[in-house]
């Protein structure tokens, strides 16, 4: 299970992506002008990872298995043995 799942319906529609994005930020920054670092970071933490997870990582489709490196998977160490 992951803490923000970008394959959920809920978040299909692009205003929810960036909504969930943007509030943490612009709370990050309540706190800021209001003398709390500490919930700043928090708060900026939690858009920064927002972020990441609904625009940066590649989404695959539900019924498409994560691409796998056969590189990694094969053994090509020239022994047969």
């Amino acid at each position: 299970m992951k803490f923000l799942d970008p394959q959920h319906p809920f978040f299909a529609p692009l205003w929810r992506r960036v909504l969930t994005v943007v509030a943490p930020a612009v709370w990050g920054l309540v706190e800021h002008w209001n003398g709390e670092p500490g919930w700043a970071i928090v708060f900026f933490a939690a858009a920064a990872y927002a972020g990441y997870a609904l625009f940066v990582v590649p989404k695959t489709a539900p019924d498409e298995k994560p691409p796998t490196d056969e590189a990694a998977t094969r053994d090509d160490k020239g022994d047969e043995g």
